[in-house]
């Protein structure tokens, strides 16, 4: 006899699903889509997927590119933090009431 707490013995079967799936925004995908429109308009051949769009755009990815990226991903205060960060490194220990009072009377300069 079963008992109610007692589980049957199932097995789950796990799908091998080479896809993801990626958040972008609208526009970005508009974009992609577009793109992929131009690609794809010629004669003869397969369809070129938003892989292998995507991963070509990637591989032309360069140090510079990164970095913009890194850098207009910083708010104010972030920029502030480095820039303290920078000078105490530089100059020695300040606190960072002093540091903003320097900078904001332009004894410290970019």
């Amino acid at each position: 006899m079963e008992t109610p707490n007692s589980k049957k013995g199932t097995k789950v079967k796990q799908n091998s699903v080479s896809t993801v799936a990626l958040r972008v925004k609208r526009e970005t995908k508009r974009r992609i889509q577009a793109e992929l429109a131009k690609v794809n308009k010629k004669p003869f051949g397969r369809t070129i997927r938003a892989d292998a769009l995507i991963s070509k755009g990637l591989n032309r990815l360069t140090e510079q590119d990164i970095l913009e990226l890194q850098d207009a991903s910083l708010s104010n205060a972030d920029r502030l933090e480095c820039r303290y960060a920078e000078y105490v490194k530089s100059n020695g220990s300040l606190s960072k009431d002093a540091f903003i009072g320097k900078l904001l009377s332009g004894e410290i300069l970019k």
